[in-house]
């Protein structure tokens, strides 16, 4: 029996169980509370991660690459849903495929978007107490919003370039006005992440939730949030910098899922290949985009990583419009900190890079 070669193969054992348990200790020692914040989306996730940072995990349900307009839960996910000890989505109408499982967990599930918007402020806890309705609240309104939008939706995919055009009627077709594009959410878009000012009360409303469930962290959750506070700010303000020259500068985008962002930095945002993306747009919303194109003359156009990009490719054929993608959903973002910062940074310089290519 060759007792040397079993001794080495018992000590590589050894070594590879304490290898093993040395690493799940450091894992235990990141976070000083078991369980995870669940958020329905990665920018979400971000936001959570960010606050939560030290004293418990935060992940995400939504796999990469997948849309929340359109997927289907797994079992192994409804369980994740299931053991959370805290959860965050936007709203109904935007996460379709979780409005079941989540409102069974009513106790513990935050729909976002009630949130009223505010300057980029410190947000107080009283505050949040009366611009966050109570889950039973806004699953009931968000119903009654769900019918209505579908209708007006279907209504307004071929119609909503018909709408600005109709507005310009008597101006000359060489003299457009340099009124930023006006978006039909009108206030309503439920892309709220892309809202630096819609990120800092969820930022606030986190880190007063995680307060409440560890009240022993809450000097660690306060200084989380002011260091969250002052990145936003601190890009908030380089950001304004960097767009001053270039908001005149007209742009498409592949679905209207930015007006948050739009609105808050003033660009002018001329069109939206559709208004839903899980729907093809139609030969006569096609043909207006074309005449957006031909008219306006804008200097990129915005693909998604969620969707295919054949639409695009075949709007901007023999023209010179520049092709660029975002990516609201966060999908390459993998940092250790600063993470939604690091987000809007590299969403930001989408926008910059393609808008300021047509610059001499």
């Amino acid at each position: 029996m060759n007792f040397p070669l079993q001794l080495s193969r018992f000590l590589v054992s050894l070594g590879l169980i304490a290898t093993s348990a040395f690493s799940t200790a450091n894992q235990d020692t990141k976070y000083a509370e078991p369980g995870f914040i669940l958020s329905s989306i990665k920018p979400l996730q971000l936001i959570a991660a960010d606050i939560n940072q030290g004293v418990i995990e935060s992940v995400s349900l939504l796999p990469p690459g997948a849309s929340p307009h359109a997927y289907a839960l797994r079992p192994s996910q409804i369980k994740k849903i299931h053991a959370a000890t805290a959860i965050y989505w936007v709203d109904p109408l935007l996460e379709s495929f979780v409005k079941k499982s989540f409102n069974q967990y009513a106790d513990k599930s935050f729909a976002l978007a009630a949130l009223t918007v505010k300057p980029l402020a410190t947000t107080t806890a009283e505050a949040l107490d009366h611009t966050l309705e109570t889950p039973e609240q806004h699953a009931l309104h968000s119903d009654e919003e769900e019918a209505h939008s579908e209708h007006e939706e279907e209504h307004n995919t071929d119609t909503h370039l018909e709408d600005e055009q109709d507005a310009h009627q008597g101006h000359d077709d060489h003299q457009h006005s340099p009124v930023i594009h006006q978006h039909k959410y009108q206030g309503k878009d439920l892309h709220i992440w892309l809202s630096p000012a819609k990120a800092l009360q969820i930022a606030k409303l986190m880190q007063l939730n995680s307060t409440k469930l560890f009240p022993q962290h809450s000097a660690l959750l306060a200084a989380n949030y002011q260091r969250f506070e002052q990145n936003i700010n601190d890009l908030d303000f380089q950001l304004n910098a960097q767009f001053n020259t270039l908001r005149g500068l007209g742009f498409l985008v592949f679905h209207d899922g930015y007006s948050r962002f739009v609105e808050h930095y003033q660009l002018n945002q001329l069109a939206a290949i559709t208004l839903n993306p899980s729907k093809r747009s139609g030969a006569k919303h096609l043909a207006q985009l074309r005449d957006v194109i031909n008219e306006d003359k804008p200097v990129c156009i915005f693909s998604e990583p969620q969707f295919s990009a054949a639409s695009v490719k075949t709007l901007v054929r023999n023209s010179a419009v520049n092709i660029a993608q975002l990516d609201p959903l966060a999908t390459d973002i993998n940092v250790d900190k600063d993470r939604y910062v690091s987000f809007m940074k590299h969403f930001a310089q989408q926008f910059i890079d393609c808008l300021g290519s047509s610059s001499p």
